[in-house]
């Protein structure tokens, strides 16, 4: 199953052949597209020139339309200036008419009343009777505005055949009496359109203001009159220009580009056949797709060729990079690359080298293990794929296994200490994920007793990244711990001395602070004495002087309470404690013997709710060593000017900090660390270890204890502690 895992990746890596041909393809495709891009981009800029040339052809024929009406429509002002007209002389104007209509351009002039009924017609001799308008849109736009005018296609109501007018207001003073009117056919728009040198292949159309088709440079007759596309009927309503895609009448595909007059509303549409406007991108990409596919095929085969002398000169290399890792010197045959020569000389000085390394490191494995045995270090192997666990003789005998017992993490479980086995469990747990490790247990050994032991390990991972091996080492540490806990013994019955001397000190102000209570107690027994020997004692009185004998044995327990913690030889768990109150228990208990030295004492507690995870034992024992080092610190300073402040609160990062400041000389500055040496002292009394043991307290409580001079003379003493939140992590 590991073999077929091992050879995997190696069915899946590409040949030289296939890395070459990939190599031929990321050159030309990448060619290939950009100049595809390239053409794209050439083709889009052509597109937009011919489409802004083709909008301007398009201006250029309704220019053309619109000046064909004009030139009419000033035919017609000119004719309707004539003096028969002028006299009402209808029939001397119809032979007017006729000679003008020559010269207009036109198939008819007409002579419109107001009502829509026709006057004259060229078209017809004078006094034949003509019909009456249906329906004249021109006549009543020019009759209301008084300018002239061109209508969109109609019937003609003489012989039924499609013309559009161009009709002029004629004036009887300042209105206008009727419209003199010039009729045309679609054909002689079909005359402009053919004057336009356009591709044959392009559709043009002339569109009257409604839509419908006046002229169309193909198969006119079958569309004139009739509505010209759903699609160009919305663009003309949103703009007088543009262009888009459509589909003509007849089922072309074209870009139509279309522009409409201002004045007369008519339009020009203009269709270029989508083929026709595509044919060259498309003629330019098969090109280049075949000269891609002919450059694609050349490379493949030369890189086939290369390849192939390439993966020959490699795969004669894999015989002798076999023997290369047996320690063996191949033999390297002639090879058609230069780089494959050298190779081939490089494998046979890694030969070389790999047998020296070897030998070497049989030295250094046999050094490695006369080293751990003189050491009694266990070393320890453990697979994670295979689930497997290897072992020295030294770490069997330190974790009193047999050589013939198997080795297996439940195994060693078995061995660790109960207490133990949590922390055990998770530092394997974490060295499965790949993190260092470090950790110091104790071992439950078979014949009996414990045994301590420190390991170390690290984990290996694979290619892949996941862990593969945790090793480690394992050393006999008992020893060591042992020689702890005997100094840890020793260092609690010091510091349990120096709280018994400090409160030696203080015997005297305790002594007095406790006869206070008694003295107390005995003269109010002796008055209750003397009202019970009365006649009628006062019970009242009796019972009052009772009450103040109690509260006065309370007070003397207290005190009495206070010593005996202070005495006692008992470790106590670090708990939460309230800050203030432990000081002010401390300020009371030296109360008589700052009074007696004449020290005047100011307090400012903040931090009212602070609590710190302490024994409070051990911290009164500092606190009350700070307050007579700050007492006997002022010994040569003026009895009025002794004081001592004591400070709480919190700092800048959310520690509780407890300062006592004191008015004497101050501490050298060379010295202000020096002092909580052991056995240094300026004292002419003492060993000078109350400061060292003050800061060991403070440090075990994870916090700092450190001096400072006051800038106005004196020294501080500052106690910094973790809050009981933090307390849990900060203490060691």
């Amino acid at each position: 199953m590991r073999s077929r895992k091992q050879r995997s990746p190696r069915r899946q890596a590409i040949g030289v052949r296939a890395s070459l041909a990939l190599l031929v393809i990321g050159c030309i495709l990448p060619m290939a597209v950009v100049a595809a891009f390239l053409i794209v981009d050439f083709y889009t800029r052509e597109r937009a020139q011919l489409l802004a040339s083709t909008v301007t052809q398009a201006r250029a024929i309704m220019a053309a339309v619109d000046s064909g009406f004009a030139r009419t429509e000033a035919a017609l002002l000119a004719l309707g200036t004539s003096h028969q007209l002028q006299r009402g002389d209808l029939a001397g104007f119809h032979s007017r008419a006729v000679e003008a209509q020559a010269d207009m351009h036109a198939d008819g002039i007409v002579l419109i009343d107001p009502d829509g009924r026709l006057l004259l017609s060229t078209r017809r001799p004078y006094g034949e009777r003509l019909p009456k308008l249906a329906s004249a849109p021109l006549l009543k736009r020019i009759l209301a505005t008084g300018r002239p005018g061109v209508s969109d296609l109609f019937p003609s109501p003489v012989d039924g055949q499609l013309i559009y007018t161009i009709g002029v207001p004629i004036r009887r003073g300042a209105d206008a009496a009727m419209t003199l009117n010039a009729t045309a056919t679609p054909a002689r728009l079909a005359g402009l359109l053919a004057e336009r040198s356009l591709p044959r292949t392009w559709r043009v159309a002339i569109v009257d203001g409604s839509g419908k088709i006046a002229a169309r440079s193909h198969d006119i007759e079958r569309f004139v009159g009739r509505p010209t596309t759903s699609a160009l009927q919305r663009q003309l309503a949103l703009a007088d220009e543009g262009g888009f895609e459509t589909t003509t009448l007849d089922g072309i595909p074209v870009y139509s580009v279309f522009s409409r007059s201002a004045t007369s509303r008519w339009s020009v549409a203009l269709g270029i056949p989508l083929d026709e406007l595509t044919a060259g991108l498309r003629r330019s990409l098969a090109w280049l797709i075949v000269a891609t596919l002919a450059a694609l095929a050349a490379g493949l085969g030369l890189a086939w060729r290369i390849g192939g002398g390439i993966a020959r000169s490699v795969q004669a290399l894999a015989g002798p990079a076999a023997a290369v890792a047996a320690g063996v010197v191949p033999e390297i045959p002639p090879l058609a690359l230069r780089e494959a020569n050298e190779l081939g000389l490089a494998l046979q000085q890694a030969a070389a080298s790999v047998r020296t390394a070897q030998a070497e490191r049989r030295e250094s494995e046999q050094q490695l293990a006369l080293a751990a045995e003189a050491a009694r270090l266990g070393i320890w192997v453990r697979d994670l794929v295979q689930g497997k666990v290897w072992v020295s003789s030294s770490w069997r005998e330190l974790f009193g296994f047999l050589p013939s017992e198997q080795i297996s993490v439940a195994a060693l479980l078995q061995r660790v200490h109960t207490d133990d086995c949590a922390a055990v469990r998770r530092v394997l747990a974490l060295a499965d994920t790949g993190e260092r490790y470090e950790i110091e247990y104790r071992v439950a050994l078979p014949q009996g007793g414990l045994r301590w032991v420190a390991s170390r390990g690290s984990c290996e991972t694979g290619g892949d990244g996941k862990p593969r091996l945790v090793r480690g080492v394992a050393l006999d540490i008992t020893q060591r711990k042992l020689a702890e806990l005997a100094m840890q013994q020793k260092q609690r019955e010091v510091t349990h001395l120096a709280r018994v001397a400090t409160l030696g000190e203080l015997s005297g102000a305790l002594a007095h602070e406790l006869n206070q209570p008694l003295t107390a107690i005995l003269s109010n027994a002796q008055a209750a004495q003397r009202f019970l020997r009365q006649a009628t004692p006062d019970l009242d009185e009796v019972g009052d002087i009772l009450a103040d004998i109690v509260a006065e044995d309370q007070r003397a327990g207290e005190i009495i309470r206070r010593l005996r913690r202070l005495f006692d030889k008992r470790e106590t768990p670090l708990q939460p404690a309230a800050v203030n109150p432990l000081v002010i228990e401390v300020l009371r208990l030296l109360r008589n013997d700052l009074l007696s030295h004449g020290v005047a004492l100011s307090t400012v507690l903040g931090a009212e709710d602070a609590h710190v995870l302490a024994d409070s034992v051990q911290l009164q024992q500092v606190l009350i060593n700070l307050l007579m080092n700050a007492v006997d610190a002022m010994a040569m300073t003026d009895a009025g000017a002794r004081a001592i402040g004591v400070r709480t609160g919190l700092d800048d990062e959310g520690w509780l900090r407890i300062s006592i400041a004191d008015c004497g000389s101050g501490i050298p500055n060379d010295a202000l660390d020096q002092v909580f040496a052991p056995f240094y002292t300026t004292k002419d009394s003492g060993m000078g270890l109350g400061l060292s043991i003050c800061r060991s307290i403070v440090a075990a409580h994870g916090g700092q204890l450190w001096a400072e001079n006051n800038p106005d003379g004196g020294a501080s003493f500052h106690v910094r502690l973790p809050l009981a939140a933090a307390a849990e992590t900060a203490a060691p």
